[in-house]
């Protein structure tokens, strides 16, 4: 599979949901790559369960702020945080959302369905928090999601870089769980 080299991607959750771990590996599997990759991170009371977000550009970017209108995928932790970033993402087309999302949270809002396709933004949902649970960690979530949004051709890393990154980067009693979370997403 052709995958792109420049990506400009957002991440949006909430405290506690592993946006910051998936930003690492999103990280570790560029530079096994040997992408150039920046990014930044935005906290807000994450403690509390507040808004966290990761902006990351992996190819030939000068400054890590992804601007409205300028992601090429947005990785939803939590469906009330993507609804909120999806300003970020393009809208010339391709642009892809891959969101953790179920009957009981949807996505997107079903007011702005109708400009998502409009604009040619790919969405692409998965109960996460569901699978997660019949993991018997709810804190899988996050990487069910990475592992759904490999299967998808905008996806700029392949399912076996993803797993590299996490096997490389996860503490040794958490390596099975976050590869078998992975895989969920993957097949899911």
């Amino acid at each position: 599979m052709n995958r792109p080299e420049n990506t400009q991607i957002v991440i949006a959750g909430i405290g506690g949901q592993g946006v910051l771990f998936t930003s690492r590996l999103l990280t570790e599997a560029a530079r096994s790559r040997g992408l150039p990759v920046i990014g930044c991170e935005t906290h807000g009371m994450s403690q509390r369960g507040g808004s966290v977000a990761a902006h990351l550009k992996f190819g030939a970017f000068w400054s890590p702020l992804v601007a409205d209108g300028d992601a090429d995928l947005l990785l939803g932790l939590d469906p009330v945080e993507a609804n909120r970033a999806l300003p970020c993402l393009r809208v010339t087309g391709g642009a892809l959302c891959v969101v953790n999302a179920s009957n009981q949270r949807p996505f997107p809002d079903p007011s702005v369905t109708h400009l998502l396709e409009k604009a040619g933004v790919g969405v692409a949902t998965v109960d996460a928090d569901t699978l997660a649970a019949g993991l018997d960690s709810p804190l899988l979530a996050n990487l069910i999601v990475l592992g759904h949004a490999c299967t998808r051709d905008a996806f700029p890393f392949g399912f076996g870089e993803i797993r590299d990154a996490a096997e490389a980067m996860s503490s040794p009693q958490h390596r099975e769980a976050n590869l078998a979370a992975l895989e969920a997403g993957r097949t899911a």
